[in-house]
């Protein structure tokens, strides 16, 4: 009777060790099916989804903080410059008038957002321009803002990518010094850019605004 009843617990057990190996396999098949399915959906993903639906149109954005100013909401208008092969140029333009704080190092036109390359696979920004740059000048001396995550840090110019849903954040930020310029935009799936902030590290002349009804 002791044999017998050890050979049947050993078959209980043997049975409840069958049953756990055949939950781990399915349990990492299912894994392996949401990794696969993220995989696939990241590999068909169209960054162009992510640029404003409406072209040569202007936006309202609520302000949580612009420069000095006593203002609510601003307005931010998008105008189409060119059609390339593969992606369209826009430049992006805050509508505010001239104040204190809107130039940087008295140049830099910080109600310029960016002159932006809209591509499937990225989106490219160029600052200060007053021509129309070519698909080469975004590849080659552009800063790419909108894409699949990355991180990269080049000669202090930190680019730092990440998505959440239908969410694709961006932050430039320059790590030479405490003080250094920094931008953040925020692209949502079908509506634009719905987030940007800007300025400085000790949070100097800040410029914030989000998008109204998004």
């Amino acid at each position: 009777m002791l044999t017998s009843c050890g050979k049947s617990e050993s078959v209980h057990i043997e049975a409840e060790d069958n049953n756990f190996k055949e939950n781990v396999v399915t349990d990492n098949n299912q894994q392996e099916d949401v990794q696969e399915e993220v995989v696939e959906d990241n590999a068909t993903k169209s960054f162009k989804d992510y640029f404003y639906a409406d072209e040569d149109n202007e936006y309202t954005y609520k302000v949580i903080e612009f420069l000095d100013e006593d203002v609510s909401e601003v307005s931010v208008e998008i105008k189409k410059l060119d059609e390339y092969d593969n992606g369209n140029v826009y430049a992006v333009n805050i509508e505010y008038v001239d104040c204190p704080g809107r130039y940087y190092w008295g140049t830099s036109d910080r109600f310029n957002i960016g002159t932006f390359y809209v591509t499937e696979e990225s989106i490219y920004v160029l600052f200060d321009r007053t021509d129309t740059p070519t698909e080469e000048d975004f590849i080659e001396s552009g800063n790419i803002i909108c894409s699949q995550d990355m991180e990269q840090n080049v000669d202090g110019q930190l680019t730092r990518i990440t998505n959440d849903g239908d969410t694709c954040t961006c932050l430039l930020s320059n790590t030479l010094t405490e003080s250094g310029f920094y931008s953040e935009y925020e692209w949502t799936k079908g509506k634009g850019l719905t987030y940007f902030r800007s300025g400085y590290g000790a949070e100097g002349e800040p410029i914030e605004i989000k998008m109204q009804n998004e």
